[in-house]
């Protein structure tokens, strides 16, 4: 279980550093009007999103390392795949903040605006697209599904697994509300500067997660 542990949590930290999750969610949080249960709604959103990525990875991953003899090959070519298109995608965004700044900027800023999502509907479903269009965790989390269904453990021990990589790559959304119940007060006024601060390095944030984990699943599959 401990092999498993230090296998998965690795992965799951790095798909825990959303900037773009975590930008949102504390900009609904620092709101005025209704920010504890439209923040609840939103993170409501991104955590059925990661549900239904767990029940995928296990799904699909259990099918793909069932037979003993293919387990390696297979293994370590899911790891290249995931491990080079997050290189992809941190120099993908490199040109594109090279060549795109002010669409780049225009395009962060449309989602986060809290009058504009201002019904719980509407926070529940921009926290869904804030999941289902974070590549870089996605990438990470698949990958520790994968783990998980391959390891030999337990029943037990595997649903302790997928419920510790769950609850940590959830983080950036739960942990900001879960500081607003206990702090409300303090908390709205931190969250409103911690926004500016995500926000302005979130795409360093990025390509910095994906060059080094994209290295890191490269390695893990040679």
């Amino acid at each position: 279980m401990s092999d498993l542990l230090s296998k998965i949590i690795p992965l799951s930290l790095g798909a825990a550093i959303s900037p773009t999750v975590l930008a949102v969610g504390l900009l609904i949080l620092s709101a005025p009007k209704r920010a504890v249960i439209r923040g609840t709604t939103y993170t409501a959103g991104v955590m059925s999103i990661l549900a239904v990525l767990t029940a995928v990875g296990l799904k699909l991953t259990h099918h793909a390392t069932s037979v003993p003899a293919a387990r390696q090959p297979i293994t370590r070519a899911i790891d290249a795949t995931f491990g080079l298109v997050l290189l992809l995608l941190a120099l993908a965004t490199v040109l594109r903040a090279m060549s795109t700044d002010k669409e780049s900027a225009a395009a962060t800023k449309s989602p986060a605006d809290p009058d504009k999502h201002s019904s719980l509907w509407a926070a529940f479903v921009l926290g869904m697209a804030m999941m289902m269009t974070n590549f870089s965790t996605i990438l990470l989390y698949l990958p520790a599904m994968r783990e998980i269904s391959a390891s030999r453990v337990d029943l037990s021990d595997k649903a302790t697994a997928v419920s510790v990589a769950f609850l940590i790559t959830s983080m950036a959304a739960t942990l900001p509300l879960a500081l607003r119940l206990i702090a409300p007060s303090k908390s709205a006024k931190w969250f409103a500067s911690l926004h500016t601060l995500v926000t302005r390095y979130q795409r360093q944030i990025a390509v910095t997660i994906e060059v080094i984990f994209g290295a890191y699943l490269l390695l893990k599959a040679l």
